[in-house]
Order: structure tokens, then sequence, then C-alpha cells
């Protein structure tokens, strides 16, 4: 009975790290897509279009 109980406590500590792992995979996946999303979206590609087209322009006026 011993050696049961030992064979299932050790099954048991074994799924509980790969759950652990998993979490924290998600957790990072999560943090990373969120911060990821944030930086694109506070990009200003219309303001950046506009300062190169004005670049552009001021060279082949000079």
């Amino acid at each position: 009975m011993h050696d049961i109980i030992e064979h299932y406590g050790k099954v048991v500590i074994a799924l509980a790290g790969v759950l652990a792992a998993v979490l924290l995979t998600a957790a990072v996946v999560v943090i990373v897509t969120d911060k990821t999303k944030g930086a694109v979206n506070d990009i200003s590609y219309e303001q950046q279009i506009y300062d190169a087209i004005d670049a552009t322009q001021t060279e082949s006026q000079a």
C-alpha cells in the first residue's frame, strides 16, 4: 500500500509541475501579446507618412 501511495504522490507532483509550467507559459504569452498590441496601437502611421512626404517635398524644392 505504501508503494502505491508513494507512486501516486510522485505522479501528483509531476502533474503539478506540468500545470505550473503551462500556467507560466500562458501568463507570459498574455503579457507579451498585450504589450505588443499596445505598442502597435500607439504607433502613429499617418504622422510618419506625412513627415516623410514633407521631407521629400522639402528636398525636391531645395
